[in-house]
């Protein structure tokens, strides 16, 4: 696994977002507002309607090219529909996860300036759903580069990175980063492609993150129905 790490972090930190598609809000607002689990939550359905609509464009893949392997997994995708999250969670990783993460890539920051470490730490964090989508393979890889999407939200303040996994019955679940900082906040999201987990399952999400050989995940339940 460790070789594996090392190689996605790589590609993350080299490659940046790669072919994501952005939304930005640019409004300059009065105040700082908390960015609590109910606005997480919309920023991830916004990001979530841009997967699906790239799923709805047959267009947009003959416009990003890729290989007939990558085409045999995004065809099946095609008929997702993520508009309609069965149950999401937000998934907040205990304070040691990145440093762990980065020990078992072997990356070392030591001799990094404060601003240049917290660049790569944000990016680190935004690379969990592409280390976990790289369980499948590199066609799978390639895939979820394609429906890989980003935004950003001025005037709203992150304590800590977090991640929100938006949960379907019957297809692959939508799993947003975000980071915070400088009262903005930035989310990238993908689809986890594999087989569907079990919707309304802690045990399922718990188990996702435990690839990454990282115990203890905050896992909260987001009530949906609170907020519609």
């Amino acid at each position: 696994m460790k070789k594996l790490l090392a190689l996605v972090l790589a590609l993350c930190l080299v490659l940046g977002l790669g072919g994501c598609r952005f939304i930005n809000k640019t409004t300059a607002p009065v105040e700082f507002t908390s960015a609590d689990s109910g606005t997480l939550y919309w920023h991830s359905m916004e990001l979530a309607g841009l997967i699906d609509d790239m799923l709805k464009t047959p267009e947009y893949f003959e416009l990003m090219g890729g290989s007939d392997t990558v085409s045999e997994v995004i065809i099946p995708l095609m008929r997702s529909d993520l508009s309609e999250p069965e149950s999401a969670y937000v998934v907040t990783l205990p304070e040691d996860a990145l440093p762990t993460l980065m020990s078992a890539a072997e990356v070392d920051l030591d001799g990094f300036s404060d601003g240049l470490r917290e660049f790569v730490e944000r990016r680190m964090a935004s690379s969990v759903p592409t280390i976990l989508n790289s369980r499948q393979g590199a066609e799978t890889l390639a895939a979820s580069s394609i429906l890989t999407v980003s935004g950003s939200w001025a005037g709203e303040v992150l304590d800590e990175s977090c991640y929100v996994l938006l949960m379907y019955p019957y297809c692959c679940p939508v799993m947003a980063s975000f980071t915070g900082s400088n009262g903005v906040v930035t989310g990238t999201a993908t689809m986890l492609l594999g087989e569907p987990l079990e919707e309304d399952s802690l045990d399922a999400v718990e188990e996702l993150f435990g690839y990454l050989e990282m115990e203890g995940p905050e896992i909260e339940e987001i009530d949906i129905d609170a907020l519609i």
